[in-house]
C-alpha cells in the first residue's frame, strides 16, 4: 500500500507591500514627532502669601503736642471756686472754653504751680497750698502730664511735695519734676500712639551758699534726690556745669530707656520780662545740643518769644540684608523631540531679549534737618494776676499777666528712621476773664480764637476790648514776618 504524502503550502511574502507598510508606519511616527501637539507646560504652583508675613512699611505717626504755662491758685481763685451750700471747691468752670483744644491733643502738658498738702489750710502767695479739686479740674480739662518743677514746689515742704505727686498720679496724670522714691526714674516716659516720649522737667534754685534753696526755702536734707532742680551760674536760667551734666544725663537716660523723643520743661528766667534773656537762650541751646526734641518753659508770668534750632541728623545705617545662597541650577537638556523639530525648522530659535539698561536710582539723602522748637515762656494759663492786682507793681506790664498761650507743635515721626518731619510751631493765645456773674466772681480762660467776638462771657463782662488788645499783644510778640518761626492761629 503506498504512503500518502501531503505537500506543505508555502506562504508567499510580498516584500514590496511590507516595505510600503513599514514606510507608512514610519511616516506616521515621523509626522507625529514633527506635528503632534507638545504637552502643555505645567503652570507653576502659586501659594497665597499671608499679608501679615509681607514686609510692612510703617507710615509716619502724626503727633500733636499742646502745652501751657502756669496754673496758679491765688486766694481769690479758690474763694471763687468755693460753693458755700456744698462746702466744696469746683474749678472746672475755668476751663470750659479751653478744654476742647486740650482734649484733642495727643499729649497735653501744663505747669502746676501750687502744692496739695491736704491739710485744709488753703493759702496763696507766697506759700501755695490748694484744694485737691483743682487737680481734678486740671485732669478733666484734658491734661496728661503735670510738670511739677517750679519755684513753689516745696512751699509746703517734703509732705507737700510727696502728697502732690501722689494726688496728681491718682487723678491719672503723669508727673515730671519730682518722684516718690529714688528707685523711680527722675524723668517719666509716656507712650503716645506707639511713640515713647521722655519728659524731663527742672526748676531753677535760688541757692547762693552751701545750703540749697528754692525760692528762698531750704530743700530738706536729701531732697535733691526727689526733686529736679538746678543751681544757676548766672541769672535764673543757666545751670552750673555739674547740674547741666546731670540734665544732659537725664535726656540721654530717657533715650537709653527707650524714649524715641524727649520733651524738656524748664522753670526759669526773670519775672515780668517779655524778652527772654541770654541765660534762657544758652540753656535752651544746651538742652537741644544734648538731644532734647522740643523745649517748653515758664515762670516770668508773661509771654516771651519763641525760637527754633536746626540740626543735621544722619539717617541710621540700614541693617545688612541676609541673603541665603541659592543652589546652582542644574543644566537643563532640551528634549530630543524639540531638537528634531528645530532641525527641520518647525521651531524657530528665540532671539535673545535685550535687557533694558538699569535705571540709576537717585541717591538717598544721608541727613535730615531736625528742628527743635523753643517756647521761652508760655505765661500764665490762669491766675489772679491782672491789671486790677498788678498795676501798682508793674504798671506798664500789668495787662500782660492776663495773657497766655497754648503752645502747639504738630509733626510726623518716622519710627523706622527717627526722622521728625512736617513740623509746625503754632500759638493759640489765651486771656483770663474775671468778673462778677450772678453775684459770684468767676474766672474763665478764654481762647482768643475765631469765636472771640461772640464769646458769651466777654459779652457779659464787657471785657471784649481787653481780650482783643491781648490778641494783638500776642501777635506783636510772637509773629515775625521776616522770620516766621511760629504762627499765631485762631483755633478751629
Amino acid at each position: 500500500m503506498g504512503r500518502h504524502t501531503r505537500k506543505k503550502k508555502r506562504v508567499k511574502i510580498h516584500y514590496g507591500r511590507f516595505c510600503l507598510f513599514l514606510g507608512v508606519v514610519a511616516a506616521v511616527i515621523f509626522a507625529g514627532i514633527l506635528f503632534w501637539p507638545l504637552p502643555a507646560e505645567a503652570e507653576p504652583e502659586v501659594f497665597d502669601v499671608d499679608p501679615l508675613e509681607e514686609e510692612q512699611v510703617k507710615e509716619p505717626v502724626h503727633l500733636s503736642i499742646r502745652a501751657v504755662g502756669d496754673v496758679m491758685c491765688h486766694p481769690a481763685q479758690f474763694q471763687s471756686a468755693y460753693n458755700s451750700s456744698t462746702g466744696q471747691y469746683d474749678f472746672s468752670g475755668n476751663y470750659i472754653y479751653l478744654k476742647k483744644y486740650i482734649q484733642d491733643a495727643d499729649l497735653a502738658l501744663c505747669n502746676v504751680e501750687t502744692t496739695f498738702k491736704g491739710d485744709g489750710n488753703y493759702v496763696g502767695y507766697p506759700i501755695f497750698n490748694s484744694p485737691d479739686s483743682l487737680a481734678t479740674a486740671i485732669k478733666d480739662a484734658g491734661f496728661d502730664v503735670a510738670w511739677f518743677a517750679n519755684n513753689h514746689m516745696i512751699d509746703t515742704g517734703r509732705t507737700g511735695v510727696m502728697r502732690t505727686v501722689e494726688l496728681m498720679r491718682g487723678e491719672g496724670m503723669t508727673v515730671a519734676g519730682a518722684r516718690l522714691d529714688t528707685s523711680e526714674p527722675r524723668s517719666p516716659i509716656v507712650d503716645v500712639k506707639g511713640v515713647k516720649i521722655g519728659i524731663v522737667a527742672y526748676t531753677y534754685e535760688t541757692t547762693t551758699g552751701e545750703r540749697r534753696l528754692i525760692n528762698g526755702n531750704p530743700i530738706w536734707d536729701g531732697g535733691t534726690d526727689y526733686i529736679n532742680s538746678f543751681r544757676c551760674e548766672s541769672g535764673l536760667a543757666y545751670a552750673v556745669e555739674a547740674d547741666r551734666a546731670a540734665i544732659a544725663a537725664e535726656i540721654k537716660g530717657c533715650k537709653d530707656r527707650g524714649a524715641d523723643l524727649v520733651i524738656c520743661y524748664f522753670h526759669w528766667g526773670n519775672e515780668y520780662q517779655r524778652e527772654y534773656n541770654a541765660g534762657e537762650e544758652k540753656m535752651a541751646k544746651f538742652a537741644a545740643d544734648a538731644g532734647a526734641d522740643m523745649i517748653f518753659a515758664s515762670h516770668p508770668h508773661l509771654l516771651q518769644g519763641v525760637d527754633c534750632f536746626e540740626y543735621q541728623v544722619k539717617y541710621p545705617e540700614p541693617e545688612p540684608e541676609i541673603v541665603e545662597p541659592e543652589p546652582e541650577p542644574e543644566e537643563e537638556k532640551e528634549p530630543w523631540i524639540i531638537r528634531v523639530r528645530k532641525h527641520f525648522g518647525l521651531i524657530k530659535e528665540e532671539e535673545p531679549v535685550e535687557e533694558p539698561e538699569p535705571v540709576e536710582e537717585e541717591p538717598k539723602p544721608e541727613f535730615w534737618t531736625k528742628k527743635v522748637p523753643v517756647f521761652y515762656s508760655m505765661g500764665n494759663l490762669v491766675s489772679n494776676q491782672r491789671v486790677e492786682t498788678m498795676s501798682d507793681y508793674i504798671p506798664a506790664k500789668a495787662r500782660f499777666t492776663e495773657q497766655g498761650m497754648v503752645a502747639w507743635v504738630d509733626f510726623d515721626y518716622d519710627q523706622e528712621t527717627g526722622e521728625i518731619s512736617n513740623l509746625q510751631m503754632q500759638c493759640l493765645p489765651t486771656w483770663v476773664d474775671k468778673y462778677k456773674k450772678n453775684g459770684h466772681v468767676e474766672y474763665y480762660i478764654i481762647p482768643l480764637d475765631k469765636d472771640l467776638n461772640s464769646n458769651p462771657e466777654l459779652a457779659n463782662s464787657g471785657h471784649l476790648s481787653r481780650a482783643q488788645q491781648a490778641l494783638q499783644d500776642v501777635k506783636d510778640l510772637i509773629e515775625d514776618p521776616e522770620n516766621p518761626v511760629c504762627k499765631v492761629i485762631d483755633g478751629y
